[in-house]
């Protein structure tokens, strides 16, 4: 646990020091074994009730142990306590600075009352505030600690030093151990037990969202070309503009990143359960493989769909098929329901009156692979804020809108945590509770900031919460809603989120509720008055990291010019993969976590396509002499694209002397070249300058174009003509002529005879 200094802590550590002394004598009593502690070696691990062993660890230090002492609790065995069970903490102790750390006495100490309060447990478990404390143990340091060196420590408690007594004070206990020296206190850690007595309550109903989504790293990775889909030559530049850019510095990194990425989807996907709701992204199942077998709206608007990651291979690879059995599974074991297209930020586009697109998101998602396998598509959660603009905003086929943590809060006070559902307009909304959405995502939130969870503590806490709000109202069931932040899912272990799912669901005091049994809950206390008045939503509520007009507006023009690029090729996912779709990208809601990745991935997916782009070149040429009025003139088409290419090759010249009539359309092979006939006219004679442009359908510039110098003289094959006839003429003439003085020669003597 991350820990604050301060007056008031040294406060604190002053009176555990100053209690810590007071109870030396009277808690020797409650440590049968203290007398062997001294004795107790190195490698002793049946630790008797109230000893401490140690074990000497490899030197590790890190930058927060650096030049001090810290001490962790890493476990705790067990963590839900019954009555009459000894209890064993183990934990490690550091020493991060240049001095031997000898005479240490290890101090823990337990809460003597149950937290009445969610807020009140996380103040404590921050440091922030202190709560009565009873001594459960007091043990000094058999060895030495090295400078640098860590010890790992156990201690185990019997239940007769623990203040654990009165049933109706079960639930959390906080536990701090402190490693004291002399009269200081060196270092401290916190952690939570649980103790369940076996009381009979009315459980909390709990429901967990889980999204399925990508983050922003392997949004910029997806987006960056797959090895071999472009020249060497011709990759994209090196984003720069943000910190997570660094997953899409080579191609190379592309393959490594899609198959953790299917490795991490496939592990969320075996989360479902009941009372878990995954989330999906039907967009990022497409770019692992998983399509729609029927034609989306995206075709309609010239945005393909990427299949198999954009890497030319067949859609129905093994890894795919392996998530649609996973995907069937989890809608047979849970609830899943599908986000819209790209996961799109529905409160941003709401706020920028993008209704167009908010309307596309959602209809590419009821026509997508995840909704054809019983994803549920009427379901809508907002990444930002709730507010009445957004919720106007959706069609009305959205029914149950996912609000975040903390929005529209109860208008009255209560003496209990009430459930997280209301209606609105017709509309079931769900208010997540804020700290346990925080908690399963690994933070601790406290009035004062928030800070990072061990994985012990997450864990603990999330059953301490739950506990606490069950004992404010024992015999009243609750629906309690939690939702794991977007970039906590993409971040955490799927095995590590199982076991806070676990906790938050599978204890005597909390029961897991699915989606349909939770709205039928909403539903009817809406029905029945017992619905509790809320804060009404604002009009409009904008948030950090929302999509701007601007992105959204360069995004656009990055996928005409990517549009364009794809209709001269014959396979575009192979080459472009999902950048084509970067307007959908751009509105998604995983940028919030990183807004300059959004840019960047803009100009990587633009930088894509004109890399293609760059592999197409008109082969240039020596001057061409023209003497003719009109002419094919050859112009000389080079590819090295791994695919075939149909372009339009357009003439512009520099003077008006040659006029070209028309585009011809050509075909170019992968790697290879043809040479296309494009008409021309003359009408004058002097030197032109004739650019070479590969083009489009639609007339964008594609490829590098050339430029070749034409000496035309159009009216030398006039000239060449009329001397060369007279020539022939002439020639003509003069062999009558011949022929004329031949036939008159004199008669000879025999002729006249």
């Amino acid at each position: 646990m991350p820990r604050r200094s301060g007056v008031a802590r040294a406060a604190r550590r002053a009176l555990t020091v100053l209690a810590a002394v007071l109870v030396l004598v009277g808690a020797l009593p409650l440590s049968p074994a203290r007398a062997n502690a001294g004795t107790a070696g190195p490698a002793a691990r049946d630790v008797l009730p109230g000893a401490v062993a140690t074990t000497v660890l490899p030197a590790d230090t890190d930058d927060e142990s650096a030049g001090r002492v810290t001490l962790a609790v890493t476990s705790l065995a067990p963590q839900v306590l019954g009555t009459g069970e000894d209890v064993t903490l183990t934990g490690t102790i550091t020493n991060g600075t240049d001095q031997t750390l000898s005479g240490a006495t290890l101090v823990a100490q337990m809460q003597s009352r149950t937290e009445m309060t969610t807020n009140g447990l996380a103040s404590w478990l921050a440091d922030e505030q202190d709560t009565p404390l009873a001594t459960i143990a007091l043990e000094a340091l058999t060895d030495d600690v090295a400078p640098g060196a860590a010890v790992d420590f156990r201690l185990t408690i019997s239940a007769d030093n623990l203040p654990l007594r009165n049933t109706e004070q079960w639930g959390p206990r906080g536990i701090q151990v402190a490693l004291t020296q002399g009269y200081t206190t060196l270092t401290q850690d916190r952690t939570i037990v649980l103790w369940n007595p076996g009381v009979q309550v009315s459980p909390t109903r709990v429901t967990a969202f889980v999204p399925v989504t990508a983050s922003p790293a392997e949004l910029l990775a997806l987006t960056s070309p797959a090895p071999g889909s472009l020249p060497d030559h011709a990759g994209p530049p090196t984003p720069t503009a943000s910190a997570t850019a660094s997953a899409t510095d080579s191609g190379a990194d592309y393959a490594e990143t899609l198959a953790a990425l299917h490795e991490r989807v496939l592990g969320l996907l075996e989360l479902a359960d009941d009372g878990v709701v995954l989330a999906v992204d039907p967009a990022l199942l497409a770019v692992l493989g998983v399509e729609s077998t029927a034609p989306t709206s995206a075709a309609a608007t010239g945005s393909p769909t990427p299949s198999a990651a954009g890497d030319g291979g067949p859609s129905e690879t093994a890894d795919a098929t392996d998530l649609k059995q996973a995907l069937a599974d989890a809608v047979a074991a849970g609830d899943v329901v599908a986000l819209p297209w790209g996961d799109a930020d529905l409160t941003a586009l709401a706020h920028l009156g993008e209704t167009d697109l908010l309307a596309s998101a959602l209809q590419r998602s009821a026509d997508s692979a995840a909704a054809q396998a019983g994803a549920d598509t009427s379901v809508a959660w907002a990444a930002g804020a709730l507010d009445a603009t957004t919720l106007a905003a959706l069609p009305d086929s959205v029914t149950t809108v996912v609000a975040a943590p903390g929005d529209a809060p109860v208008a009255v006070n209560l003496t209990y945590t009430p459930s997280g559902t209301m209606t609105l307009d017709g509309r079931t909304v769900l208010i997540p509770d804020a700290g346990m959405s925080a908690a399963i995502g690994g933070s601790l939130l406290t009035d004062e900031g928030d800070a990072q969870l061990s994985d012990l503590d997450a864990v603990q806490l999330l059953r301490g919460q739950t506990a606490i709000v069950t004992r404010q109202a024992p015999a009243v069931s609750r629906d309690m809603v939690v939702v794991v932040p977007r970039e906590a899912a993409a971040e955490l272990d799927p095995q590590v989120l199982a076991q806070r799912l676990t906790a938050l669901t599978n204890s005597t005091w909390t029961q897991p509720q699915g989606l349909h049994a939770l709205l039928e809950s909403a539903a009817d206390s809406a029905q029945s008055g017992a619905e509790v008045a809320r804060v009404p939503l604002p009009d409009s509520a904008s948030g950090q990291g929302e999509v701007t007009a601007m992105t959204l507006s360069a995004a656009r023009a990055a996928e005409d010019h990517l549009d364009s690029v794809a209709s001269i090729l014959d396979d575009p996912e192979r080459a472009l993969g999902m950048s084509t779709d970067v307007v959908a990208l751009a509105a998604s809601a995983s940028w919030r976590a990183d807004e300059s990745a959004c840019t960047t991935m803009i100009a990587q997916s633009r930088a894509r396509g004109e890399a293609v782009s760059d592999a197409l070149a008109a082969a240039p040429s020596s001057t061409i002499n023209l003497i003719s009025s009109s002419a094919d003139l050859p112009v000389r088409i080079v590819s090295t694209l791994d695919q075939d290419v149909t372009v339009e090759v357009h003439l512009e010249s520099s003077s008006t002397r040659l006029q070209t009539d028309e585009d011809v359309t050509v075909t170019v092979p992968a790697g290879g070249q043809v040479t296309a006939s494009v008409p021309v006219t003359a009408v004058g004679s002097g030197d032109v300058d004739l650019t070479i442009q590969l083009r489009a359908q639609d007339g964008t510039n594609v490829g590098t174009p050339s430029t070749v110098h034409l000496r035309v003289r159009a009216d030398w094959e006039n000239v060449g003509t009329r001397v060369l006839g007279g020539i022939l003429v002439i020639l003509l003439v003069a062999g009558i002529i011949r022929t004329v003085r031949r036939g008159r020669r004199t008669a000879t003597p025999r002729e006249r005879r």
